[in-house]
């Protein structure tokens, strides 16, 4: 899990259940911080909150982009739970993360998230493709396996009204961005699992959990 210093442009979740899945967030486009999906019919939430004691936010969602590298990593972190949407105070809490890699895509600068925007990308287990990590207490691994689905990016939308910076060389402007969408995928390995109805309504602002890289 990674931890920034809280913004204070960022939130943290704002839960509407589904009309049909009280147990999933309704999907939205208006920056609510939150991503839900069945895990192997098991509800998964996206895990953002901020912290009262240490003063620091954690992000459920990431992208970083490496030039050099000519890929670019969306990341969902979350926890699935048998009880209740309560994931965070109910046991077992089980920390589930995916990791959605797109080959040959770039994110140069913020404003190229905006070539995300009606966009669907197709897991070929290739190009483009899933990988899982879980952990719980001191236990961890990740999953690989024959990887089909996809993520599609319904809408991207610039929030000009928030800025951080001036402009100035050592202090650029900097906009939160809402990326917004769903997601379904299978991984055929060892142990199958399916992950659907999958939908997303995140926050993301350049150097906070936009990361991009040479």
């Amino acid at each position: 899990m990674f931890c920034f210093v809280f913004l204070s442009c960022t939130k943290s979740s704002t839960f509407v259940a589904d009309s049909n899945n009280s147990l999933l967030p309704e999907y939205s486009e208006s920056g609510r911080n939150i991503a839900g999906a069945l895990f192997n019919d098991t509800p998964w939430i996206s895990d953002v909150y901020i912290s009262g004691l240490s003063g620091t936010y954690t992000h459920g969602f990431w992208i970083f982009s490496s030039l050099s590298g000519d890929s670019t990593t969306i990341i969902f972190n979350g926890k699935y739970t048998y009880n209740s949407i309560k994931y965070v105070d109910t046991l077992p809490s089980i920390p589930v993360n995916f990791f959605i890699v797109i080959k040959g895509l770039k994110i140069e600068n913020q404003d190229s998230l905006f070539k995300l925007n009606n966009a669907t990308f197709n897991f070929d287990n290739v190009s483009n493709y899933v990988t899982l990590t879980y952990s719980y207490n001191t236990f961890s691994f990740q999953k690989d396996g024959i990887c089909l689905g996809n993520i599609t990016i319904n809408k991207v939308q610039k929030n000009t009204s928030l800025t951080i910076g001036d402009g100035s060389p050592n202090n650029p402007i900097i906009n939160p961005f809402i990326v917004s969408g769903h997601f379904n995928f299978t991984i055929n390995g060892i142990n199958n699992c399916e992950v659907k109805d999958g939908r997303f309504d995140m926050v993301t602002q350049w150097k906070t959990n936009l990361i991009i890289t040479q």
